[in-house]
């Protein structure tokens, strides 16, 4: 049977393509145009993975679309192929997993990588066949001789490829000193890390101390070393080995006198532990509330604005430019990563909202802000007798001037 790998499913089969790359791309700044996976076992820490699981499960709600904006009209969902792409981005995972996994690269590394898989058979869109994140142990910048930039990814497995930019959808994070690279997280976490592994560590060991029977034996007469040591051992194992005396118990032995000590193991304090967790979570912009699910509708406005809607716009704005040609994008067409900000508001909201501004949405849009599904015919808006189109308006007005004045 033959086997293929994800490598050649993803990359296809290794075309001997002659880039002609002939030097590392200098930055301006930064000698080293390489970008590491920090091996910080970040992902490893449950509040880490908690915080970042959290901000990947919002993430992943957001709701992907292709639209065409020509004058003042504007198309959802014009190209069939880019729809397929917005629903299953390539054959391992859907939208949603794709950008669960963007988010979770993101804060790990502050860079995440996805790799646009091209097919020239393709009609629209550059013949995108799929888009496949990728987790690499280093990336590198290089360019050929006529100066186009091209990224090197090195997989674990020792594996490689390199790829024009323009076929990779880039996400940073706390871009700053470097040119190109998001910069990492290991300075800023590493102490943090620390403390709570200690912290944890103190926990688990307060725990096995007092799980022991801690003592002095006092001889009844002096004895050899070894006898003193075979005592101890006996001792030990028949009375202190909760695996060899389940009953707890144990009787006097006129050899020796056991005086039992009561160590009392420090344990880190409520306020010490909270201060860390909160730190952590701090740092990846969540908090307790949105965590355990117990936020309000403020809480979730705050938390969407200042987390979830920069991810949003920031893969807007590369999808676009990396998905479409230059002519394409002439005639309007983009992608937008939108999400229902009002599933999570009050009912109390979303009554007022839908009885006062019922004009600014469709039926379907109303249904979705309740969490229903869309119905026949509901992509229809609804408007009260009240209500005037502005430009009537304007026309209703100068036509009553004219009458006054034929009239006056």
């Amino acid at each position: 049977m033959k086997v293929r790998s994800m490598f050649s499913n993803i990359f296809g089969k290794e075309e001997k393509k002659d880039y002609k790359v002939v030097q590392t791309f200098k930055m301006l700044n930064d000698s080293n145009a390489k970008f590491y996976n920090w091996n910080g076992k970040l992902y490893d820490s449950n509040l880490v993975r908690t915080a970042i699981g959290t901000n990947a499960l919002h993430t992943g709600k957001l709701n992907p679309k292709h639209i065409r904006q020509k004058d003042k009209e504007i198309e959802v969902s014009p190209n069939t192929n880019i729809s397929r792409l917005l629903k299953r981005p390539n054959k391992y995972m859907s939208m949603y997993d794709f950008e669960y996994k963007m988010r979770v690269q993101l804060e790990i590394n502050n860079n995440a990588f996805a790799f646009i898989d091209r097919d020239s058979n393709i009609p629209g869109m550059a013949g995108i066949k799929g888009i496949y994140p990728l987790n690499a142990n280093t990336v590198e910048c290089l360019e050929d001789e006529e100066e186009t930039l091209y990224l090197k990814f090195v997989f674990r497995n020792g594996l490689y490829k390199i790829v024009p930019y323009t076929d990779i959808i880039h996400l940073r994070k706390h871009f700053n000193e470097n040119d190109f690279w998001g910069e990492s997280n290991k300075k800023t976490l590493s102490t943090p890390l620390d403390t709570i592994t200690t912290t944890s560590q103190g926990i688990k060991n307060a725990i096995k101390n007092t799980a022991f029977i801690r003592g002095i034996i006092e001889f009844a007469q002096v004895l050899q070393q070894e006898d003193v040591d075979k005592n101890v051992q006996e001792f030990s194992e028949r009375y202190l080995d909760i695996n060899n005396n389940e009953k707890g118990l144990a009787y006097t032995d006129p050899r020796y006198k056991f005086h039992e000590t009561k160590p009392e193991p420090f344990v880190p304090n409520e306020k010490q532990m909270d201060y860390s967790k909160k730190e952590i979570y701090e740092y990846f912009n969540t908090n307790e509330s949105i965590i355990t699910g117990k936020y309000t509708e403020q809480d979730w406005i705050s938390y969407f604005e200042t987390t979830i809607e920069p991810f949003g716009i920031q893969s807007s704005l590369e999808w676009t430019e990396k998905i479409f040609t230059a002519t394409e994008k002439y005639y309007g067409n983009a992608i937008i990563f939108e999400a229902n900000r009002l599933a999570n508001a009050s009912n109390n909201t979303k009554i007022t909202i839908c009885k006062d501004l019922k004009h600014l949405f469709t039926i379907n849009e109303q249904r979705e802000i309740w969490n229903m599904g869309p119905i026949p015919g509901g992509d229809k808006r609804l408007q009260t007798l009240n209500d005037i189109n502005a430009e009537k308006a304007d026309e209703y007005q100068l036509g009553k001037k004219e009458e006054e004045k034929e009239n006056g």
